[in-house]
């Protein structure tokens, strides 16, 4: 029987453990400078071991077994309650040439194995299977189980001065991120600015744009015009796609997304090469701080996921193009703390839709319209108390509002445009105008709790407070998601972290409905040890 597509094994973590401890034991310094017999030439190696391993911490929910009519219970079943979800281990190479301190080239490289997935299959469950012959595609075998690798950073840059202006110029595979936002960049000015590691993002809540940023081919380049004035602009060679969680694995959004299912998909419709985007910032000396303006267009890297082509009955990502943003912001210290603002606008934005596409035409776009949207943060640190050494505390708000909607307006997800929210439409995921949220992270340490050991406890919060919001993947009212764990920091070279994480979110149990990701039942709890050599 086929998956209805809509519009475990048990790893055991000694073995990779062991295999890390034998690894990581080797390295005895931070990375290392090779001698290439030239004081203008400098080479740097430097590798990153970093063995994780999680636990589901909750039984299957009949819940999200049944919402959807079976959308979901694939993925739900691939682990059960004190299942191994991830035994991992991953190095990270980076290679760094340097010519006088202005011209050099930078190469890195990851490679990753994890147990978990080793030789696993999708789950058997009665609504059927995403999978032909209820098998993993190989972009499933590739990227969760390995063993595999690929390049990250590939790019040469050069530092010289034009007249008395310094130029700063990259060229090749590299990620730029711009703006102020502190937690992910859904309404950010860096929204969509580099194809983003989503799967990243859901195992490490709080991990910033420049964490899951994933390098592409570009040029980018920054000119310091005077003290006060720097220019910056970038243009993409290449194109792709934010990676998301594959259905049928632990954190999948659904049984039938994205790249790695295979029963009634079609091809995605990709976006095309050619973002380019333009920035300045200013440093008046009358303001203690930092303003910008920007100036992006850009085709998306989270696709409507499931869109139908009427002429084949198939679904297909599709990824909307030609989106412009326009974005403001502001940085600066107000007694003691950090403050940071962006005010963005864009518009050919993709909304939330049907899956129903109303563009017959070879793109199968859903809605698109204009929206606004804000983010608002601030960073405060703290100094020795009785408490703990010191700690940092940050906060963001951020905002979106739909101001109109310009195409395929059938399509938008929302009451008096689509006939499926007329009743439920909050817990059926219909949009609202305005969409608030809100993350709080904060982390006490506490310095030589024993001989050259430091100690910390991350604490992490992030909660869509009201509304659903009216973008494409922007985000549904309730979800929460908080982490707390313990981490310790030895001889400055070695990491261990425990950590448990728990997610919430609304749902009626009566009319078998979730909304958002089906995360109620997937609390887990990570042991992570990392070094670098």
């Amino acid at each position: 029987m086929m998956k209805r597509v809509l519009t475990g094994r048990v790893a055991a973590p000694p073995r990779l453990l062991t295999m890390a401890t034998a690894l990581l034991a080797a390295g005895h310094a931070h990375g290392f400078n090779v001698d290439l017999g030239d004081s203008d030439f400098q080479l740097r190696w430097d590798n990153t071991v970093r063995y994780n391993w999680g636990m589901r911490l909750q039984d299957q929910s009949h819940l999200v077994d049944r919402a959807g009519g079976g959308a979901y219970d694939q993925s739900n079943a691939s682990f059960g309650k004190y299942d191994t979800i991830t035994n991992r281990l991953d190095l990270l190479t980076e290679l760094d040439l340097s010519y006088q301190g202005k011209y050099g080239a930078r190469l890195s490289a990851a490679g990753w194995y994890d147990e978990a997935y080793d030789g696993k299959n999708p789950a058997h469950v009665p609504s059927g299977t995403s999978y032909v012959d209820n098998k993993f595609t190989n972009v499933v075998e590739r990227y969760y189980a390995g063993p595999s690798g690929e390049f990250l950073d590939a790019y040469v840059y050069g530092r010289f001065d034009l007249g008395e202006m310094p130029v700063d110029v990259r060229a090749g595979q590299h990620a730029v991120i711009w703006g102020e936002a502190l937690f992910g960049s859904t309404n950010a000015i860096s929204y969509s600015q580099a194809p983003s590691d989503l799967r990243k993002t859901t195992a490490n809540p709080g991990a910033s744009a420049k964490e899951t940023a994933l390098p592409i081919d570009q040029i980018s380049t920054m000119v310091q015009f005077n003290d006060q004035l720097v220019f910056a602009a970038q243009y993409l060679f290449d194109w792709k796609p934010n990676r998301i969680a594959e259905g049928g694995t632990y954190f999948a959004g659904a049984d039938s997304i994205l790249e790695g299912p295979n029963v009634g998909r079609g091809k995605s419709i990709d976006g095309d090469k050619g973002d380019f985007g333009l920035s300045l910032r200013w440093r008046p000396d009358w303001f203690d701080g930092t303003l910008g303006a920007y100036y992006r267009k850009f085709d998306e890297k989270s696709a409507w996921v499931s869109q139908l082509d009427a002429s084949t009955g198939l679904v297909r990502a599709v990824y909307a193009k030609d989106v412009d943003l326009y974005g403001l912001s502001i940085s600066s210290n107000i007694g003691g703390v950090s403050v940071g603002g962006e005010l963005s606008y864009r518009e050919n934005m993709p909304l939330n839709s049907s899956g129903a596409a109303a563009d017959q035409s070879h793109r199968l776009e859903g809605a698109k319209g204009s929206t606004w949207h804000a983010v608002l943060n601030a960073v405060q640190t703290y100094g020795d108390t009785s408490v703990f050494d010191s700690a940092s505390l940050s906060g963001e708000l951020s905002w979106a509002r739909l101001d109109k909607v310009t195409d395929n307006a059938n399509a938008y997800r929302a009451k008096g445009y689509n006939a499926g929210c007329n009743q439920d439409a909050k817990l059926r995921g219909c949009s609202d105008d305005d969409f608030y949220s809100a993350s709080v992270s904060f982390i006490p340490v506490w310095t030589q709790v024993f001989p050259s050991v430091d100690l910390k406890l991350p604490l992490f919060l992030s909660r869509n407070i009201s509304g659903n919001a009216p973008t494409n993947g922007g985000g549904s009212e309730g979800f929460t998601t908080a982490k707390v764990g313990i981490s310790a920091e030895a001889y400055a070279r070695h990491f261990v972290d425990l950590a448990v994480t728990y997610y919430d979110q609304k749902s009626s149990d009566s009319r078998n409905l979730i909304l958002g990701p089906p995360y109620q039942d997937k609390a887990w709890v990570s042991l992570t040890y990392q070094t670098t050599f």
